[in-house]
């Protein structure tokens, strides 16, 4: 069947009606393609990818029912390809006979062999008035393990290759700011979250960028996907293992249960694995990373929404945006295995629409990337909080310290004060001074009988004489000697430096109570007695402590 050259506005773009012959050996020469026995098939559903040593041959007739040229595209949904030549079917008496290369486009050769600098693969088909042409396609080395080639008139072509250069600008750009966002911004979170997450975007960059032709369209790069390959598959399963690390991270898990970090442990060894096997083979042995690609959310996905219960605050931002991406992969996977029929289309847009394969993907990094921000603005917040009451706290202890340390230089001046007044005090206590060793002795007796008797207002001379065993002539005469006092003097002294003491001590806060513990009766008397041995009134003793604390 034949595809024919529409001029509807609505027309624009239609799938490949072509049959399909897969070489093996990729060996067959474009001489003896003719003779191979073609499958009969039609691009709606795509066609499955050769293998490095393999070769894809399509071939399609077009016709051009109008009375004038038109100039389509044969396009593909895909990006990267090691080789794509265009043959056109000589007719019967043209010379030379058989196919004719007219024209090359590979994303991975030197750019001056390319037919178009557009981002996408497409072949011009140039087809007169009235006539019919017969094409074959011939396809060598591609990352995509599916080929989806299309028809389309030109300004459609250039219009999506142009649509698909800005989202993969826009998303290459988003990408690179997340990681940038990560890595430079959101240090103080946590170290090891920040680098995972900016490795986690970094593979996700890298990965695109390889992905979506930027190495070969602009970097000049002309590697086979046999080398691209590989290298893709790693940064892929690097990224499932950065997913998995900052997760750990981000839901704390070095502090949950063991069973978590046994599962994180299985995860991350899961990764390892299927990446060493698709680094290995990516074409037979990638199918377990493509799977830990999208069952690894899905897990953590689960452990999120654990730790949302366990009332971890971040928790339900990380489920967020493993919700996201979770949906985002789904829909990829979804339009992967189910591929989307490709349709009549006017504008670059429905084109777009019709490869949720490429849009889902975008919307699963994007939307993670979203609820990640969230989450780590969240954690940010949280950690300035905390710093900010941790300074609070800081300033209020240094508070407390500079308040501690001026009362106990107050305790100190204070107490300085108490026993320099003391000691004052007991300079001029007829006990204290120097005396020969028998009247020391002697006035000592005398001063503990006088305090053990404080409380018998009566005590006296003849008292004190009969507690010492002595007459009041001798007393008198050894006080007299010892103090130049006479016994009652001495008893009213010791009484006063008593009193004195007290009031230095505060161990009483009113003249009565300490004239009733020295030992006097009328307080007014003892006010009287205190002025005169000390040149001030006990009331004045009292404000004169006050001032001093």
């Amino acid at each position: 069947m034949a595809n024919s050259l529409s001029e509807r506005a609505d027309d624009k773009l239609r799938p490949l009606w072509a049959d399909f012959f897969l070489d093996p050996t990729g060996k067959i020469e474009p001489a003896a393609i003719a003779a191979q026995a073609f499958e009969a098939g039609r691009c709606a559903l795509s066609f499955r990818a050769p293998l490095p040593d393999q070769t894809l041959w399509f071939r399609f007739s077009v016709v051009n029912d109008h009375a004038d040229d038109k100039q389509w595209f044969v396009a593909f949904l895909e990006y990267i390809f090691d080789e794509v030549v265009l043959f056109e079917q000589q007719s019967e008496g043209q010379q030379p006979e058989g196919l004719i290369a007219v024209s090359q486009n590979g994303r991975t050769i030197p750019v001056p062999e390319r037919v178009n600098n557009e981002v996408k693969t497409g072949f011009p088909l140039n087809v007169g008035p009235g006539e019919e042409k017969t094409f074959y396609l011939r396809i060598r080395g591609t990352f995509a393990p599916t080929i989806t080639p299309v028809i389309m008139a030109p300004d459609l072509f250039s219009g999506w290759a142009t649509l698909s250069l800005v989202m993969t600008a826009v998303f290459l750009g988003y990408v690179a700011a997340i990681a940038f966002i990560s890595l430079i911004l959101f240090r103080h979170v946590d170290v090891r979250f920040y680098q995972y997450y900016a490795l986690y975007m970094v593979c996700f960059f890298v990965f695109s960028f390889i992905y979506d032709g930027w190495l070969s369209n602009f970097a000049g790069v002309t590697l086979p996907v046999t080398v691209m390959s590989p290298f893709r598959e790693f940064m892929a399963g690097l990224g499932v293992f950065a997913n998995i690390q900052y997760c750990r991270v981000l839901l704390r898990i070095d502090t949950g249960t063991p069973r978590l970090r046994w599962l994180f442990l299985a995860l991350s060894g899961i990764a390892v694995v299927t990446t060493g096997l698709a680094v290995v083979d990516p074409w037979g042995l990638s199918m377990p990373l493509h799977l830990a690609f999208f069952a690894c959310p899905l897990v953590l996905l689960g452990v999120a929404f654990k730790r949302i219960f366990d009332g971890l605050p971040q928790a339900k931002f990380v489920f967020g945006s493993l919700l996201a991406l979770t949906a985002g992969l789904s829909t990829a996977v979804y339009a992967f295995v189910s591929p989307t029929e490709i349709t009549q289309a006017a504008f670059a847009y429905d084109l777009v629409v019709m490869r949720p394969l490429t849009w889902g993907y975008y919307l699963a990094v994007m939307g993670e990337t979203a609820f990640m921000m969230v989450a780590i603005s969240s954690m940010t917040k949280a950690v300035k909080t905390q710093q900010q009451a941790a300074v609070r706290e800081v300033k209020a202890l240094r508070r407390d310290v500079a308040t501690a340390e001026q009362r106990h230089a107050e305790t100190l001046k204070s107490t300085g004060a108490r026993i320099e007044a003391l000691e004052a005090s007991l300079i001029g206590s007829p006990q204290k001074k120097l005396l020969p060793p028998a009247d020391q002795r002697f006035v000592e007796a005398a001063t503990e009988c006088i305090l053990e008797r404080l409380d018998e207002p009566g005590f006296g001379a003849r008292e004190l004489a009969g507690a010492l065993g002595t007459s009041e002539k001798t007393l008198g005469r050894r006080l007299k000697g010892a103090c130049d006092l006479t016994p009652a003097a001495f008893i009213r002294s010791v009484r006063l430096n008593f009193a004195r003491d007290l009031i230095l001590l505060r161990q009483h806060s009113t003249v009565a109570e300490i004239a009733h513990a020295a030992g006097f009766s009328n307080s007014g008397h003892f006010a009287k007695l205190y002025r005169q041995e000390f040149g001030e009134a006990p009331s004045e003793s009292f404000r004169s402590l006050k001032v001093a604390e």
